[in-house]
């Protein structure tokens, strides 16, 4: 570990030698968790959508990629259309004749081992006379990739684990990562709608900052195997959502930086290593973003196109963004939605303190990342449980809210931790009932009173309805 990586531990925190409880185990802490999300999940299945379906919102347009791959070999998307009765972008087709798709194909490819194994055993299932029709629509796979979903939201926390747990204590990364889980909306997205991009998402971004905190961040000189992983890491973000790219300023903003601190100190030689270890860098980067370039070739006919930005015009307002909206307002404010991020924005203080490099990269991507929202015309983010655009951050969240647990525990406040902990996760609960069983709107402002009064009555207004 980096020299100013033990000066934070060691400014920061007291002595942290006891043996810590079963439950902070990891191995204890994600099993759980993982089942938890999981059995909730499989819970759920006998209560589909409205549609009937599993998949649905923009969690579908992502799947119909996958099953025409994998079972048509083609990206003609015109028959998952039809059969899932979803409406194009356009009011024809592309200029190749083809059905458009403005979402990204990352998703759809990091399915496909969960859709194979459905597919698979659907295959099996029928070969035994058991009437199950291997035809990639089914319940079994759209219960297949959101398993996937599930999985790979758990090694995205998983990854920003083992990251925070280089600077702090067993304990508060342990809790931090409950907290996050539970308290957040990263639940909702992992167990009600993870056919939708964000838990890829989160472990694509998470995987991108692991490999540069663990590999990069310090070593003097990475190899070019270490710089090509880092590479393909960065292409995958842009694979899943182009709207992740600025994450990528962390790392490659590093690489430039320590080659222009190289070069000042006079060691050339250094500086053009770290040069071109930003140079595979980047090339990796766009080998790995190759099947959406080739994807918008096949369905637009041009790689220069990002059908994304044509659905509004214009799609940002640059010089208005709505900022305030974003983080605090009742139409899906980040903060006031889910409160558990305000703390973790205040741990990050915290490591901006003692480590301006760190923290600044961190806070610098996130106030991009808020910008970006707040900029874009539908900066509430259309139907959306909170602020889900920011679920790509969790690994910063983790860095964060574990900074501020280990402050509190340094201060034997750690237990007043755990019990406003329990509260927001309690009222977290109390907010997904609210919103998934139809109390209040998912594409309207709420009310004050919705978000309070009537939310602490819910559970009798649940007894009433059932009466």
């Amino acid at each position: 570990m980096v020299p100013h990586s033990n000066c934070l531990r060691t400014a920061l925190f007291a002595d942290r030698t006891e043996r810590p409880p079963r439950y902070f185990q990891p191995r204890w802490m994600f099993a759980g968790l993982f089942l938890f999300s999981l059995l909730f999940f499989l819970a759920l299945l006998r209560v589909p959508r409205v549609d009937g379906q599993l998949i649905g919102s923009d969690g579908a347009y992502y799947y119909v990629y996958v099953r025409s791959l994998v079972i048509d070999h083609d990206l003609n998307l015109a028959n998952e259309y039809a059969y899932y009765r979803l409406p194009a972008f356009t009011n024809g087709p592309t200029p190749t004749g083809l059905a458009p798709n403005k979402y990204a194909i990352g998703p759809a490819l990091l399915w496909i081992p969960f859709f194979l194994a459905a597919h698979l055993i659907a295959l099996v299932g029928r070969a035994l006379g058991f009437g199950v029709v291997a035809d990639g629509y089914g319940y079994l796979y759209q219960a297949a990739i959101s398993i996937g979903s599930i999985v790979y939201g758990t090694l995205g926390f998983w990854l920003a684990y083992i990251c925070a747990r280089r600077l702090f204590s067993r304990v508060a990364t342990s809790t931090a990562v409950g907290l996050l889980w539970l308290a957040s909306n990263a639940f909702y997205y992992m167990v009600f709608e993870p056919s939708m991009s964000h838990m890829v998402s989160l472990f694509s971004v998470a995987l991108l900052l692991t490999i540069w905190f663990l590999r990069f961040r310090g070593t003097e000189a990475p190899s070019v195997a270490t710089a090509a992983l880092l590479g393909a890491a960065g292409g995958l973000v842009l694979l899943v959502r182009l709207q992740d790219a600025p994450f990528l300023l962390v790392p490659y903003g590093f690489i430039l930086v320590r080659a222009i601190q190289l070069w000042r100190r006079g060691e050339a030689g250094h500086a053009q290593r770290w040069l071109v270890l930003g140079l595979v860098v980047g090339l990796m980067t766009m080998v790995v973003f190759l099947p959406q370039i080739l994807t918008w070739d096949i369905l637009y006919g041009t790689w220069a196109v990002s059908p994304y930005l044509s659905e509004h015009n214009p799609a940002f307002y640059w010089l208005q963004p709505q900022i305030g909206g974003v983080l605090v307002s009742t139409f899906h404010g980040l903060f006031l939605w889910h409160p558990i991020f305000l703390f973790a924005l205040i741990g990050l203080a915290l490591v901006l303190r003692h480590d301006r490099v760190l923290g600044f990269g961190l806070l610098a991507v996130l106030v991009l990342d808020v910008y970006i929202v707040a900029a874009w015309w539908a900066w509430w983010q259309g139907d959306s449980f909170g602020g889900r655009m920011f679920l790509n951050a969790t690994w910063i969240w983790v860095m964060g809210l574990t900074a501020l647990i280990e402050w509190l525990r340094a201060r034997r406040l750690f237990y007043l931790a755990l019990a406003l902990g329990a509260l927001l996760i309690c009222w977290n609960g109390l907010s997904l009932i609210q919103y998934r069983l139809g109390f209040v709107p998912m594409s309207k402002p709420l009310t004050w009173e919705q978000m309070t009064i009537e939310r602490i009555k819910l559970p009798w207004m649940l007894l009433q309805r059932r009466h």
